[in-house]
């Protein structure tokens, strides 16, 4: 009998998302346990299976998932995310590109896609943008009511960084897109309109 099971065979969908994730553009290592939990909320937005897995909830820091943090850990365990960073080993190396084959083109560009928007989004960038899209999200942070105050400021930062529309901008603000128009004008940032 051929003993070449893999390590991956074993693996919930959660953790290989999460070695997806960790492995995408170039296996860039993710900031840190907010930003992963906070890319891995938004890619389970997307995949009903993962969203049911994660059971994410509103916490002090907005979306957060217990299990998510266990089986990352369950990762670190079997050597392949590293110990003290958001990166794969490269045991997890390996893993990964079989785990590749498993997913659709689509789902590993779209990981790779959400990787790229939120990595390296400030601290506060980040949580502006998960608040104002996903407000639910925010009722049980203590964060919420700081992130309030400079919600205007993170809305001008993502725009003028191309990450959100000038009317996803608007939403992130609480304004209008014609009010957020005349901030920028004030400021001296362009807004180029079709």
């Amino acid at each position: 009998m051929n003993e070449s099971n893999h390590l991956e065979d074993d693996l919930s969908l959660t953790q290989r998302i999460a070695v997806l994730l960790l492995g995408a553009n170039c296996s860039e290592p993710v900031r840190g346990k907010l930003w992963f939990q906070k890319e891995l909320f938004l890619i389970a937005q997307n995949i009903p299976e993962l969203e049911e897995e994660t059971e994410f909830e509103p916490d002090f820091i907005g979306p957060y998932s217990e299990i998510a943090e266990e089986e990352l850990d369950h990762l670190r365990i079997e050597g392949i995310v590293a110990k003290d960073k958001e990166k794969l080993t490269p045991n997890g190396e390996e893993v990964k590109s079989r785990i590749e084959k498993q997913f659709p083109s689509d789902t590993k560009q779209f990981i790779s896609e959400m990787k790229l928007f939120l990595n390296n989004l400030t601290k506060d960038e980040l949580l502006g943008f998960i608040y104002y899209t996903y407000p639910k999200m925010r009722l049980e942070s203590v964060e919420s009511e700081r992130i309030a105050g400079i919600r205007k400021d993170i809305a001008i930062s993502l725009f003028k960084k191309g990450k959100v529309s000038l009317g996803k901008a608007a939403i992130i603000a609480g304004i209008t897109q014609e009010e957020l128009i005349e901030m920028f004008h004030a400021i001296g940032v362009k807004v180029y309109s079709a």
